[in-house]
């Protein structure tokens, strides 16, 4: 991989033996060698004083490492996880401060407030969680069905990381928590606490293992 400064740009060494300037490159992907993709802007900025600010101020797009086409449309801002780190075919796009899950077909899911880290995008599971009026439920990246009730909190835990085929953790609030039955859209266990929660955690957010700690 060969990447240097020129003019203010960002030359990238492609595959093919050819060169592309970029006005900014994230060190994800290609870049590091890890992916065929990688994220950049075409806005000159290092031209700027403190060029760092401007960053969420240009538009970016995912292109390909081997010929430097650009893959995707323009967002405010691309998270790297999912496709550009080889973890998923999808990635998260940012625009207008509402955050959708894509893939290089296009838009996979409504947009939302806020897409959390976790599950489809990271490759553990088909599951994400979507914030929406300010309160989190689980949805399907394959078909879009909402999956839970809407939550105060959106835990990583159970069948979000891919440890449970059923079971997540819900809560209405005031730090009270409880096992969600995604199949049969109910409460499962009895409720329990912040410190019970962080003990669950801890374990590895392995659902399976403690529902018959807490029966109803």
């Amino acid at each position: 991989m060969v990447i240097y400064e020129k003019d203010f740009q960002v030359i990238v060494k492609l595959k093919n033996g050819e060169e592309k300037g970029f006005g900014w490159v994230l060190n994800e992907g290609y870049i590091k060698g890890n992916t065929d993709y990688f994220i950049a802007t075409e806005e000159i900025i290092k031209d700027k004083d403190n060029p760092l600010i401007l960053l969420k101020q240009v538009k970016w797009a995912i292109y390909s490492g081997l010929d430097g086409e650009k893959l995707t449309d323009y967002f405010d801002w691309i998270s790297p996880l999912g496709l550009v780190r080889g973890n998923s075919d999808y990635f998260r796009g940012e625009l207008n401060r509402m955050e959708a899950l894509f893939d290089l077909n296009g838009i996979k899911t409504k947009w939302f407030q806020k897409i959390r880290d976790r599950g489809a995008l990271t490759g553990e599971s088909p599951y994400y969680w979507g914030k929406e009026n300010g309160k989190y439920a689980l949805y399907s990246i394959e078909n879009g069905e909402k999956l839970s009730d809407d939550f105060k909190s959106s835990v990583l835990a159970g069948a979000l990381l891919g440890k449970s085929d059923r079971y997540i953790v819900g809560s209405y609030g005031d730090e009270i928590f409880f096992i969600y039955d995604i199949k049969e859209k109910k409460i499962v266990s009895a409720e329990f606490d912040e410190h019970k929660l962080i003990e669950i955690l801890r374990s590895g957010g392995d659902l399976e293992k403690v529902i018959n700690e807490l029966p109803l």
